[in-house]
């Protein structure tokens, strides 16, 4: 196959963000492009691509191999249902689905009309959190003892205005939208959870939905990462504003991940290593030795891209499969089940 023809279904703020990758690349063609408001036909001209108010006349009309799909989560099924019915590849928005049913549903339908289904936890391919797994994994810190996370940024109130009122009840909230970011990072780094426990409180804004979390997860091989979480709080630390990679959010040079080794600590995304001098006798009453590691900058949002061109072409197999995807999926429902049990969730 040449480089694959792909479409994109749904132009809100992350399918508009792929458009733009998508515009840039030589990997893949883009072909066309599809969303219910009329009104963002002036983006398909940026992009200089067919603009269709229905995806289904894109369907129709154009000859594609793939499709990236950037629609509301309750409508991932269908669209799904009716692009696999196509043949069509699958590039399909976190998180793969509101809930494991129909997640399961997703992976049947693509199963069986044998189309590759890739589902976009974009994270998994930031250069930087891919040298934090080869650190782990490779023992490059010692073995790892805990991790720490932090997510404090503050939503404005239009956020969660007009079309956008969803956001403010049951199932809008920050655990879903984008703790479920950090749950599929963990799973990716670290190694699979065992069990959460979540602490919930809505003191940020009153709203029906979560606002704010305190989390512990415990990871295989005994060891415990901490999450606080709050979607309320003027602050400058979170993955999107201290990684620079979505030009949307303001900028932040801060750290929002914590890695803790036996033997030595590594922060994220500065890839600044701590350590003793002497790792055996070394201790407290001892300077800490700050160095770094360099990694060369890519954009998380063109490699997944290039990857499912790639997997299109039968060369690579989906970084993050369906099956991967429900896992991320039961672990993130399974916070929101112990915050309202106010108890622990075991997941194996």
């Amino acid at each position: 196959m040449d480089r694959p023809r792909l479409g994109l279904i749904g132009m809100g703020m992350i399918g508009a963000l792929h458009g733009r990758v998508l515009s840039s690349l030589k990997d893949v063609t883009f072909v066309a492009t599809s969303d219910s408001n009329p009104n963002l036909n002036s983006l398909a001209d940026q992009w200089g691509v067919p603009f269709y108010p229905d995806y289904r006349q894109m369907l129709d009309r154009e000859k594609l191999d793939g499709v990236v799909i950037a629609v509301p989560n309750k409508l991932h099924l269908p669209v799904a249902q009716e692009c696999a019915s196509r043949g069509l590849h699958i590039l399909l928005e976190k998180p793969i689905s509101d809930d494991l049913e129909t997640a399961q549903a997703i992976i049947e339908t693509t199963r069986m009309n044998s189309v590759q289904l890739l589902v976009a936890h974009h994270r998994r391919y930031n250069p930087g959190l891919e040298r934090v797994k080869k650190a782990i994994r490779s023992k490059e810190i010692g073995d790892l003892i805990g991790v720490s996370i932090l997510w404090a940024l503050h939503k404005p109130g239009n956020y969660f205005q007009g079309s956008f009122s969803w956001r403010a009840k049951k199932g809008g909230g920050p655990i879903r939208i984008n703790l479920i970011h950090e749950i599929d990072m963990l799973r990716y780094v670290c190694g699979e959870i065992e069990s959460v426990y979540a602490e919930v409180s809505h003191i940020g804004r009153g709203f029906e939905v979560e606002d704010t979390l305190g989390i512990t997860v415990r990871l295989e091989g005994d060891r415990i990462a901490t999450i606080f979480f709050t979607d309320s709080a003027p602050s400058d630390i979170g993955y999107e504003a201290n990684t620079g990679e979505n030009e949307f959010f303001f900028r932040y040079p801060q750290n929002c991940y914590i890695f803790f080794g036996k033997e030595k600590t590594l922060k994220f995304p500065s890839m600044e290593l701590l350590y003793y001098e002497d790792p055996v006798n070394g201790g407290w009453h001892d300077p800490i030795i700050r160095t770094g590691i360099k990694v060369p900058p890519e954009n998380p949002y063109e490699k997944q891209i290039r990857h499912f061109g790639r997997v299109i072409q039968g060369l690579e197999e989906p970084r993050c499969s369906g099956e991967d995807a429900a896992r991320t999926l039961r672990a993130t429902l399974a916070i929101e089940e112990s915050g309202r049990l106010r108890a622990p969730v075991l997941l194996q």
